[in-house]
């Protein structure tokens, strides 16, 4: 049981770098098979993108270089390995995981931006808005509804 939450943690964290494939797969209402945004978890799962999947999205959401492009992977990848070590870490507590990939994932989004110009920064911090917004939007979280 402890080592489920501590995967499906550490899931979440790798979605918020890498859900940039899954937002995008939510728009699109011709596949049947994605349950509609805020409805995985209800005995349903989303699959993980790979790097490679992350990276594509990232290069099209920004307009990246293939030098930019091989960066981010490297990046990437040595995110999903420290997070991969804290997983298996039974010496820390779940709170203590918690903060370590949260500070992963602060770090990450710093080298991601120290490889952008000023345009693509932009742009970055814009997704990451909304990728914000569209995780304090699930239904069924129990907070109030935002009118806009």
């Amino acid at each position: 049981m402890k080592r489920a939450r501590t995967f499906i943690f550490f899931c979440i964290a790798l979605f918020a770098i890498g859900a940039f494939a899954v937002q995008s797969q939510q728009t699109p209402p011709s596949q049947g098979t994605q349950p509609p945004a805020g409805q995985a978890g209800q005995g349903e799962h989303r699959q993980m993108p790979t790097i490679d999947e992350q990276v594509k999205r990232l290069a099209d959401r920004l307009s990246l270089t293939d030098d930019q492009q091989a960066k981010a992977k490297s990046i990437l990848e040595d995110q999903r390995t420290q997070a991969q070590a804290l997983m298996k870490d039974d010496s820390l507590s779940q709170d203590d995981k918690r903060q370590k990939f949260m500070s992963l994932r602060q770090a990450t989004i710093s080298k991601i931006k120290d490889m952008l110009n000023d345009d693509q920064k932009k742009k970055f911090d814009e997704y990451l808005q909304e990728m914000q917004g569209a995780s304090k939007e699930k239904p069924g979280d129990g907070s109030s509804p935002k009118n806009k």
